[in-house]
């Protein structure tokens, strides 16, 4: 018996100590356990949600993917393979958006960091599937946007952009010529 009423005893000890000042309760004692019972905790290991990144990928790739049979026959495919959130410290927000594409060319090596960049860019500015998955997975927090591009699983070089400025694209603020010229890569040079 003595038990069951275990969990109760810092109740009754707290009732059994303020009922000499005469203003507590049993009903106000109650209310203050639950409220801080129900009062949330802050996750202290990240400061922004974890974005549903497999569904950003899907839709760059429902674009990407056999949308446009003529450049897939004679020029290159591109996919998206993944996708990632990196946060910065000491904050833990997330400020990076990394996206690794692949691209497999027909005739002439026509895979170059800036194709991709091209393709990537396009398919965010046409697609409003792929708008929203941006919008409801990419926290807002993010500042930049880079691109790894691969080329039968050899990375070609990195193109890396401020995020505001991919989204001024999208929303038609700034046009392609600026986007361009706001860009930074980086080549991998192959060992021969």
């Amino acid at each position: 018996m003595f038990k069951r009423l275990l969990p109760f005893l810092p109740l009754i000890f707290f009732i059994a100590c303020s009922s000499e000042g005469g203003n507590l309760t049993l009903p106000m004692a109650i209310q203050t356990l639950t409220a801080t019972a129900w009062t949330p905790v802050p996750a202290s290991f990240t400061s922004t949600p974890i974005p549903k990144t497999g569904m950003v990928i899907e839709a760059l790739n429902d674009v990407l993917i056999n949308t446009d049979p003529l450049a897939e026959t004679i020029g290159a495919k591109y996919r998206v393979l993944d996708l990632q959130v990196f946060p910065e410290q000491p904050d833990n927000l997330a400020s990076l958006l990394q996206i690794v594409m692949e691209c497999e060319w027909v005739y002439t090596d026509s895979c170059t960091p800036e194709e991709a960049f091209i393709n990537l860019m396009n398919a965010f500015k046409t697609s409003e599937n792929v708008k929203q998955q941006l919008s409801a997975n990419i926290p807002s927090t993010v500042k930049t946007l880079q691109l790894a591009s691969y080329n039968e699983m050899h990375l070609e070089g990195v193109i890396v952009i401020e995020w505001k400025d991919v989204c001024d694209y999208m929303d038609k603020t700034i046009n392609g010529s600026q986007l361009g010229i706001r860009i930074s890569r980086t080549p991998i040079s192959r060992a021969p």
